[in-house]
């Protein structure tokens, strides 16, 4: 697992995570994950428990199992949200038996990862024959802003060398077809979600402005005082972005669907 580059589970970051999870993924980026009554369902990279929450308020009556490497994280999850059996172990060296779940889902997981083919190789043993697996990740190259922001540019690059240099993957988005297919998925599709706000769309516009923003202000505990000047110019940019005429926001992360 690459470091976290988000910082650590303090009260802030619980709040941005949930957030993200139901405000800004849930509504816009979880159609093509389907989940019937009383099927074994994998959160994997469960973190607090915030897309496990959602996926239980999506699916109702499913068996869902929350999975992630850190303890303090899985604290809040049982916590904040207690809709889950939460284990704590490794995504490269899943603790369960063979064609033991009918679904797994992952939200901004394999980012993280040094190794995302080991934990598709896994996620594909642990699944039943025909049963499925979603990944929504990254791709940061896609992000454009209108009217272009040059702090907000400069605040993601440094975000994404980072990540690079953390062991992670800011584009890896881009590589999921590939991964899947060599993981030995019989059936890959995949797509990205365009998130587009503007005059037409005020309310996306406005949340994923605020999603941005606060991924910015999530970094200043890991980059240190010398970028927080940086990180915090580029949220009040983004922050702005809704009120300047005319101005949108394009970003596609990619949704992939695994059929073993």
């Amino acid at each position: 697992m690459a470091d976290y580059i988000h910082g650590g589970t303090d009260l802030r970051e619980v709040a941005r995570l949930v957030k993200q999870a139901l405000v800004w993924v849930a509504p816009r980026m979880l159609q093509d994950f389907t989940a019937s009554p009383g099927m074994r369902v994998l959160d994997l990279g469960t973190g607090v428990g915030a897309m496990a929450a959602a996926l239980v308020r999506r699916h109702p009556g499913i068996d869902l199992w929350g999975l992630d490497l850190r303890a303090a994280q899985l604290r809040q999850a049982r916590a904040l949200h207690p809709v889950a059996t939460y284990v704590q172990a490794d995504a490269t060296r899943l603790p369960f038996p063979d064609a033991s779940f009918d679904r797994v889902h992952a939200s901004w997981v394999l980012e993280h990862i040094p190794d995302p083919a080991a934990v598709l190789r896994e996620v594909r043993r642990i699944l039943v024959p025909g049963g499925q697996c979603f990944f929504l990740e990254v791709d940061n190259a896609t992000l454009r802003l209108v009217p272009p922001s040059p702090v907000v540019e400069e605040a993601l690059q440094l975000l994404n060398s980072v990540q690079q240099a953390s062991g992670g993957d800011p584009f890896i988005g881009q590589k999921l077809a590939g991964l899947l297919r060599a993981a030995g998925f019989s059936r890959v599709d995949v797509h990205p979600v365009h998130v587009h706000g503007s005059a037409g769309d005020p309310e996306t516009l406005r949340a994923s402005a605020e999603e941005l923003a606060e991924i910015f202000e999530s970094l200043d505990e890991a980059l240190g005082p010398d970028k927080a000047p940086l990180l915090h110019a580029a949220a009040r940019a983004a922050r702005e972005l809704p009120q300047v005429p005319g101005a949108e926001f394009h970003y596609r992360p990619v949704a992939a669907l695994g059929t073993r």
